[in-house]
């Protein structure tokens, strides 16, 4: 079936969202945001003024007269302004609502050239957004224009010339209005004086914005006819271009174009009103773009020095001198001489010494040019201006060597020849120093102005009869007799034009300014020349002043059409190709090759026409032509004949010539400076004057000539050693809470000054000097190794995260790799020099991708906290933390971290910061995509693992696929299938789903190919015509299932081919050389393989070999010399089956894999499983059988399930992606790459890591100097660590029966360790002795025995035990009744009648029960119990009164108190209801509150309570503030409100875990970009209850007057995580120094539990982002 109108759905859905964001109506600022009201806007609205009321500056309707020319002056011409849809007769002119900005009033009248000109506007009711509905249109407000004109006086009583000035829809009313004149015998009169007509942006055939607006109408605003006639090829529209085309031959047009799409205008990427709509294409319409203008700029102007006003202008004041020249008389005639035209030719040449006019240089030009090329350059604007005169009178064309200005000369005096303008021409050629001076060209000039004009010809006829000798005059004589007092007084100068080419070739050419010839130019006479960007002519050129001479640069882009128009002509001409293509494939190397230069391109193809081979031609490309090279080599003998530029200009040159990319002018100058010792002064103009043109500068405001990378390595490599990147600027960045700069303050020593602008090429580009180095050079080799030796390092690396792009890391490490690849064959891979240098090679690629998000979040980062978090064997670790005691300032210390190379986990993504659950990913040629459940999609550049796209797709994605050429991408949601292009990140169709399919797969560019369970249908989509088509391979009421083959249809019985009836729940599909292979997998049944486009069934698989409980997922081999597919089922077997034979060739028990990918060549299986570990296994087929043998798996499990994965092209990588995680993976045994011509030895590493399933599973509890830690492990050991290096003591005591610990306290003064596994048994431990007694270092492993006094069992998982302050009772809490334990006898205590009312024995809270007896067993029965809520609850110690402690009620917030000494409940029977719900901050949903949340964290201190609620579904984390009058049990009140602390609220939706509170009054909290922060409460001590009132102060507590209470200090690493949200560690604050191994000592620690070990962060908290290291500021 076929169905266009579902896949059009979600495209009518979207166009409410498209208008709701229409933009405002003004020049907004960048910075304004735009409220709901100014939401919708297309064609022409400003904002309102303050200074006025809208109707004022919208402007008076009618026709309004704002100048009139006073007496005696003659009005010529009317100007009148009609605005567009939505304007006004003012707003729509004014750029503000400043009276200055109203430029027809304001400025027209006090030009000059409009001084004899009428101004009026016309404004009529065409404001959209009135509610009431309008009958009007187009046709009735040009017939209120046409009245208005008939009828103004001034108009009416006079015959002058009219202009019509229309914008948008003003240009239709003006149109219309002029063809109901021209069919109104009345107002013919009228019409006849209509002169010219300007459109600006005018929708001649309509606007698509037009057709959404009226859609928008008709739903809030009424019906608006003017809005439909703007519909594109509206019936309005059409009659009136039907007509107006057969009357626009009697006017003059002008028709100007936006070239930005309006700001709000939807999409982004489209113009109001394009170029096809906003021209008429009439000959002679002339067409003009306004340059960097929206549709509501081209008509609003900020200054007249504006280049849009003055093309405006320039163009009306055009068409009103037309008007004058028709009422002036004829111009003078020449007299008619008596001399025959012959011999006053042969007079001239006698008496001005010239031959004739130079015709044949100038065939010789124009010869070169090729038909339809160069028009761009005449019809540029500043060109017309400057041909009507309407500009200055001087255009100079500037553009470097071979550039092709010769030939836009030629075509410039073809175009006025053609036009019979009186032109004059010469050309300045080198190779005829003799001929080319100013003196040659003045007599050549003025002998051609003779020959066009009589009146010339007779003055110098006149002249010659005096007997003037030239040679005795230099070029100023011959300028002031035959110009300054002969022709330049002829009236009919202005017919003449001068066109010189060539002027820097002119030997004398700095007397043409110095001589001040020009300035006496007359304004009248017209100049054009080309020359080179020389410094003198620049600075002549400027002397003039911009109202005299207009300089137009020549680009590589503005010739590059003519260039390829010209050379593809020529390469047919030579006819060397056998096809189009492979002479298009020529065109582009030649022109690539070019760097613009005509003149190159000219002399190859002189070459070609001696070759007869594709290699002739390469080899020709690769040579310099020979006259070019002959030019090059006379620029550069200017060079060395000059002494002053010899050695400027070798630096220069070789600078630029050898740089691995073009230099800006201050690269270019620092260089020069580091190589010479001297400082250029204004080095734009005087670096190309020095090297004689050979240098040039581009728009970039960069220095072209490059070649390649082979200079300048150690001037690089000193540049960077030195102070340059010591005085490299932060970048400011977002802070959490705050807005200051994320960096760690350095030294406060200020640096010399250094000139810093070769810094980004230094930095950038270094590398590429290292790679083409001289790899013998062991000076080089040196010098390398000091940069890298050096503190520069880090700073080198801070200044590429400041500019926010660390690929030169990864392009550094690659070269530093090739450069030692050579190398090694002159120097022993063993030398010192090449292990440090590889060694940094390694360490830059793992610390740009581990460290990605961390560098650019806060670049200097890398001097403190990032070289201590890397492997302590590699080289940053070892060059900036070996030794701590010899460090100048504070470094983090890290203790505990694996001595092993980097982790085969080379990074790690976390989305905790962004909300959403890692569900698919999809691996391309140049990336790979991530799906997550909040919609939206991540592209990630293979190479540099940065985020390059994110892309946003309604509902969660559950399927990825990438398109073979990666250029686009379909994601599926559970109702939509959306197709994007991933180059613009751009929706190419989008479809809607019933279902999500199971698997997809691109069968083309075009096609995209679906199977779906729901249906058992398999679904194609076309994604040019947006159609699709289902076909179900079961007809489940009939039995049958369809299959064709040969062109043939059969009916076949399901039972008798055992199709199953049931849908299938895992699909996957395979591109084979001749079809797409579909496999199906069931829950019971075999799995079943089609050819997937003629829905035929192949075969089936597994039908015998394996049980089928169902299975978990499925991947073919994209190698067809390996037909295998993989399946894992639920029984945990990975089995391969052969899908030619159909039979099963391996089978691999227990894999238990989640998630499966096949590498490319088929080689390698990867997969992951429910507990986060993956494994890679390696596939050998000999053509007969597959075996796969496992050869890699990680060494600790994550905790989380791996839901997809998928391999890199190269078989290299692979990404797997769980939770709120997705992981890179590169294990070496991936690398199956041939012998590496680096020969470096290699660290040993395991053939595959042990699998480290024993992890901790504890809370840590950490002694109470900070010195040691006890933890509990998933084999039942209760565990001591030192905090000191991080190593395991030894085993204190063990839980047998290999289960869990759960958790644990401890009693130091009673050496008492309490401990709970998760099978509900209690031990209550006696050390022999303390800690720290016999245990002095962590090689000391023998600790003294252990003593359990109390063992029990409960009837569930115990959540938590807590120790009182005296350390003789333990409150157990867990998934039965509490109870509270005497230690250390564990006599259980009964509740006792409370202090306060008596209890309800109803009701739930508490009942009074007897003493528990324990019985012999250590079980516990209970003849009556304590009987609380049997959900979730927290317990803990009374924030204020340490004889009590506190219950929480789980699920209710009810908080009740009770007495440590006999279980006493101090609260009445209601408890203390804690009211959690906050004031409503602005960005959260008003129903947050009411979310289902994970179970809450209380964290105590003296005088308040911290409760921590998780994350949950869309919740945000939460943190409450409880003070120590809300658990007072004897208070009145039954309820009791947080109190809403600034900084608490600021942070609380970014923490993901509460680590502890230090100090009196500082938490400390990981946040969830893994930082670990503070936040320092404002009130330390007891805070009085006071309930939160409206906004975000609580009680009397003021606003924090500065950002410094919430601090960031560093971050943890991702793999430290002990769940998916959650940390398992501990912060510690020691009262005396704690010695680190090492020799260093920290008064603050930070303890990770990391699978079954620990690691300590020692001193992180004296870290504080934007401080210095400062323990005192922070607790």
């Amino acid at each position: 079936m076929v169905n266009t109108a579902q896949s059009d759905q979600p495209r009518q859905r979207s166009f409410s969202g498209v208008l709701s964001r229409w933009g405002a109506s003004s020049p907004l600022p960048r910075d304004f945001k735009q409220t709901e009201k100014s939401a919708i806007s297309t064609l022409s609205s400003p904002l309102s003024s303050l200074a006025l009321s809208d109707d004022d500056f919208k402007g008076p309707l009618g026709l309004t007269t704002l100048y009139e020319p006073q007496p005696p002056s003659r009005t010529v011409a009317d100007i009148v302004f009609i605005h567009g849809l939505g304007g006004g007769s003012r707003k729509t002119w004014s750029y503000s609502s400043e009276p200055g900005h109203y430029w027809p009033r304001s400025w027209l009248p006090t030009d000059n050239d409009f001084a004899d000109v009428g101004i009026h506007t016309f404004g009529y009711r065409a404001d959209w957004r009135e509610r009431q509905e309008s009958i009007l249109d187009i046709h009735d407000f040009a017939q209120s224009l046409l009245g208005a004109l008939q009828n103004h006086p001034t108009i009416r009583r006079t015959d002058t010339r009219i202009i019509l000035v229309g914008h948008s829809m003003g240009g239709c009313v003006a149109k219309k209005a002029y063809v109901l004149a021209r069919q109104d015998p009345a107002a013919a009169n009228l019409a006849g004086r209509v002169h010219s007509m300007f459109f600006l942006a005018t929708p001649h055939r309509g606007s698509d914005m037009a057709t959404m607006l009226e859609n928008v109408l008709m739903v809030g605003f009424g019906k608006k006819p003017f809005v439909a006639d703007l519909r594109p090829n509206s019936a309005a529209l059409t009659a009136i271009n039907d007509t107006f085309r057969h009357l626009a031959p009697q006017l003059h047009l002008w028709s100007f174009y936006e070239t930005l799409p309006t700001r709000g205008a939807v999409p982004t990427s489209r113009l109001v009103v394009d170029r096809h709509s906003a021209t008429l294409g009439y000959p002679g319409e002339e067409i003009a773009a306004m340059d960097a203008a929206d549709h509501r700029h081209v008509c609003k102007f900020d200054t007249p020095a504006d280049p849009n006003y003055k093309l405006l202008r320039n163009a009306m004041v055009t068409a009103i001198d037309m008007i004058r020249t028709a009422r002036e008389p004829g111009l003078e005639r020449a007299s008619q001489s008596s001399r025959p035209p012959s011999e006053a030719r042969s007079l001239l040449c006698s008496f001005l010494g010239v031959q004739d006019t130079p015709e044949d240089d100038l065939a010789n030009l124009q010869g070169l040019k090729q038909p339809g090329s160069c028009q761009w350059f005449t019809e540029k604007a500043s060109f017309v201006s400057w041909r009507s005169g309407t500009s200055p009178s001087i255009l100079w064309l500037i553009g470097r060597p071979g550039a092709g200005k010769s030939i836009l000369f030629s075509h410039v005096v073809e175009l006025l020849d053609s036009s019979d303008a009186h032109c004059s021409y010469f050309i300045f050629q080198h190779s005829r120093s003799g001929e080319s001076t100013l003196h040659q060209c003045f007599r050549s000039l003025a002998f051609q102005m003779a020959m066009h004009d009589g009146l010339t010809r007779e003055a110098l006829l006149q002249l010659a009869q005096r007997g003037l000798a030239w040679d005795k005059f230099d070029g100023a004589g011959v300028w002031k007799r035959l110009f300054t007092d002969c022709i330049f007084k002829i009236s009919s100068l202005a017919q003449h034009f001068w066109v010189l080419d060539g002027l820097d070739d002119c030997v004398d050419y700095s007397a043409f300014f110095a001589g001040r010839l020009l300035s006496s130019l007359p304004n009248n006479l017209r100049l054009f020349a080309t020359s080179r960007g020389l410094e003198k002519i620049e600075r002549g050129l400027a002397s003039l002043g911009s109202d005299r001479a207009h300089m137009e640069v020549l680009s590589d882009m503005d010739t590059l059409a003519d260039m390829r128009l010209f050379l593809t002509t020529r390469l047919a001409e030579l006819d060397r190709h056998q096809n189009s293509k492979d002479r298009e494939h020529m065109c582009n190397k030649v022109l690539h090759k070019s760097s613009g230069s005509f003149l190159w391109i000219r002399l190859v193809l002189q070459e070609f026409e001696n070759t007869w081979t594709e290699e002739a031609m390469t080899a020709v490309l690769d040579e310099v032509p020979s006259d070019l090279a002959h030019m090059y080599s006379r620029m550069v003998q200017s060079i060395k004949t000059d002494k002053h530029k010899m050695v400027l200009g070798a630096s220069i040159l070789s600078w630029i010539v050898l740089a691995c990319r073009p230099l800006t002018v201050g690269e270019l100058r620092c260089a020069v400076k580091l190589e010479t010792n001297q400082i250029l002064q204004v080095a734009g103009k005087a670096i190309p004057e020095l090297c004689g043109q050979l240098a040039f500068v581009d728009q970039w405001d960069k220095f072209l000539l490059a070649d390649g990378p082979r200079l300048g390595l150690s001037l690089l490599l000193g540049y960077l050693s030195g102070p340059a990147l010591k005085t490299s600027p932060a970048k400011p960045q977002k802070a959490l809470a705050s807005t200051r700069v994320r960096s760690f303050k350095r030294s406060s020593v200020t640096p010399a000054p250094v000139d810093t602008c070769l810094l980004k090429y230094a930095c950038t580009s270094f590398s590429e000097h290292v790679f083409q180095a001289d790899v013998t050079d062991d000076g080089l080799m040196k010098d390398i190794c000091t940069f890298l030796a050096s503190n520069n390092v880090l700073s080198w690396i801070e200044h590429a995260a400041t500019s926010g792009d660390l690929s030169p890391l990864m392009r550094t490490a690659t070269n530093l790799r090739g450069y030692l690849g050579q190398r090694v064959k002159f120097a022993p891979a063993s030398d010192q020099a090449t292990q440090l240098v590889d060694g940094w090679a390694t360490d830059f690629n793992r610390v740009a991708v581990k460290f990605y998000e961390q560098l650019l979040d806060c670049p200097s980062s890398i001097y403190h906290l990032i070289p201590p978090l890397c492997p302590p064997e590699s080289m940053i670790s070892r060059a900036f933390t070996r030794d701590v005691r010899a460090l100048s300032s504070p470094r983090l210390i890290v203790r505990g971290l694996p001595v092993v190379p980097w982790d085969d986990c080379i990074a790690r993504i976390d989305f905790t910061a962004r909300g959403g659950w890692s569900y698919t990913v999809s691996y391309g040629e140049g990336f790979f995509a991530i799906g997550q459940s909040n919609g939206r999609i991540y592209l990630y550049d293979a190479a540099s693992l940065q985020v390059v796209r994110t892309l946003m797709q309604l509902g969660g994605v559950c399927l990825l696929e990438i398109c073979p050429d990666d250029k686009l991408l379909a994601s599926c949601s559970v109702d939509n299938l959306v197709v994007w292009n991933t180059r613009t990140a751009t929706v190419v169709q989008s479809f809607p789903l019933s279902t999500p399919p199971m698997a997809l797969t691109f069968l083309g560019a075009d096609e995209l190919l679906g199977a779906f369970r729901r249906g058992c249908e398999l679904t194609k989509w076309c994604l040019k015509t947006g159609e699709y088509k289902s076909i179900p391979w079961v007809d489940t009421r009939t039995k049958t299932y369809t299959y064709k083959g040969n062109q043939n249809h059969t009916q076949t019985s399901i039972n008798q081919t055992t199709v199953p009836l049931s849908p299938p729940n895992r699909a996957v599909f395979l591109r084979t050389a001749d079809r797409f292979l579909l496999a199906l997998g069931y829950e019971t049944e075999p799995i079943l393989l089609w050819d997937a486009l003629e829905v035929q069934l192949i075969g089936t698989l597994g039908h015998d070999e394996v049980p089928n409980n169902g299975i978990r997922c499925m991947a073919f081999s994209p190698n067809p010399e390996i037909p295998v597919l993989l399946v894992s089922y639920q029984s945990g077997d990975l089995c391969v089956f052969d899908y030619i034979t159909m039979q099963q060739q391996t089978r691999h028990p227990d894999a238990y894999a989640t998630a499966l990918a096949c590498s490319p060549d088929g080689q390698s299986v990867v997969t992951g499983s429910a507990d986060g570990l993956i494994r890679v296994f390696d596939m050998s087929h000999d053509g007969i059988s597959t075996a796969l043998t496992l050869i890699y798996r990680n060494n600790y499990v994550s905790g989380g399930m791996v839901r997809d994965v998928a391999f890199s092209p190269d078989g290299l990588r692979c990404v797997d992606v769980l939770d709120q995680q997705a992981r890179i993976w590169a294990p070496p045994v991936l690398a199956r790459r041939k012998e590496s011509e680096l020969d470096i030895p290699q660290r040993e590493t395991p053939w595959m890591n042990a699998l480290g399933e024993l992890k901790i599973t504890s809370p840590l509890v950490l002694s109470a100097d900070g010195r040691f830690v006890v933890a509990g492990k998933s084999n039942g050991d209760v565990v001591l660590f030192s905090t000191a290096d991080a190593t395991e003591i030894g085993v204190l005591y063990q839980h047998t029966g290999e289960t869990s610990v759960t958790s644990i306290a401890v009693v130091e003064a009673q050496k008492l360790v309490v401990s709970a596994n998760d099978g509900g048994r209690l031990l209550v431990v006696e050390l022999e002795s303390p800690f720290f007694d016999g245990v002095g270092t962590a090689t000391d492993k023998k600790l003294k025995q252990a003593r359990i006094i109390l063992d029990r069992r409960y009837s569930g998982v115990i959540w938590s035990l807590i120790v009182n302050a005296g350390g003789d009772r333990v409150v157990v809490n867990g998934q039965f009744p509490i109870e509270v334990l005497e230690l250390p006898s564990g006599a259980i205590l009964t509740p006792r009648e409370p202090h306060g009312p008596g209890l309800d024995p109803e009701t739930e809270s508490a009942t009074p029960c007897s003493v528990h007896v324990p019985s012999p067993t250590g079980e516990s029965r209970a003849r009556g119990v304590l009987s609380t809520h049997r959900g979730a609850r927290s317990v803990y110690q009374h924030p204020n009164n340490p004889d009590w402690f506190t219950i929480i009620k789980g699920g209710t917030d009810i908080a009740r108190v009770y007495s440590w000494a006999d279980f006493t409940e101090l609260t009445s029977p209601a408890g203390i209801r804690l009211i959690s719900a906050l004031p409503q901050r602005p960005h959260q949903a008003a129903d947050d509150t009411l979310q289902p949340r994970s179970r809450p964290s209380y964290h105590v201190a003296s005088g308040f309570v911290i409760k921590f609620s998780p994350r949950s579904g869309f919740s945000p984390s939460r943190l409450y503030l409880w003070p120590t009058a809300a658990f007072d049990p004897f208070s009145t009140e039954s309820f009791a409100h947080p109190i809403v602390e600034p900084d608490i609220e600021a942070v609380s939706d970014a923490v993901i875990a509460v680590l502890g509170i230090v100090g009196a009054s500082t938490v400390v909290f990981i946040d969830t970009e893994l930082w670990v922060c503070s936040v320092k409460l404002q009130h330390p001590g007891p805070i009085s209850a006071r309930p939160a009132s409206r906004g975000f102060t609580g009680g009397s507590m003021p606003l924090p007057k500065e950002p410094g209470h919430v601090r960031r200090h560093f971050f943890a690493l991702s793999e430290w995580r002990a769940g998916i949200q959650d940390f398992r560690a501990a912060v510690a604050v020691a009262q005396v120094p704690l010695e680190v191994s090492g020799g260093a000592r920290s008064r603050d620690l930070v303890v990770f539990a990391v699978g079954n070990q620990l690691v300590v962060v020692h001193g992180g908290l004296q870290f504080v982002e934007g401080e210095p290291g400062s323990w005192d500021g922070l607790i």
